[in-house]
């Protein structure tokens, strides 16, 4: 069973990678100094500080986090600190928590 389970996870991952990478990113830039989070909340480990006025690539876009690539690095920003000329249509956002065997999706409303 544990290896069913494992297969799951697995297959749900490499979909979720295969799906980011292949859609479109909007660019756009940082207005002050900004933390990439591990989540959409402050409540989730900070993975690095992108500077103010860095270029970033938009990925998906909630009503105020977004999932963005930096530098070699991914993860989710507050929309609040993003120049907001992006004219590029970008997915909604979709969060993915991982407990145990289960994976478990939400989307933030838009």
């Amino acid at each position: 069973m544990a290896s069913r389970h494992t297969a799951v996870f697995v297959s749900s991952v490499l979909g979720l990678w295969l799906y980011s990478t292949s859609s479109d990113a909007a660019v756009t830039h940082t207005t002050a100094n900004l933390n990439l989070r591990s989540g959409p909340s402050t409540s989730h480990k900070v993975k690095a500080v992108i500077p103010a006025g860095a270029a970033i690539d938009i990925h998906s876009c909630g009503h105020s986090w977004c999932y963005m690539g930096w530098a070699g690095h991914q993860g989710y920003v507050h929309s609040d600190y993003l120049v907001h000329h992006v004219t590029v249509v970008v997915e909604p956002l979709v969060h993915v928590h991982v407990h145990e065997h289960h994976v478990h999706h939400h989307s933030e409303p838009t």
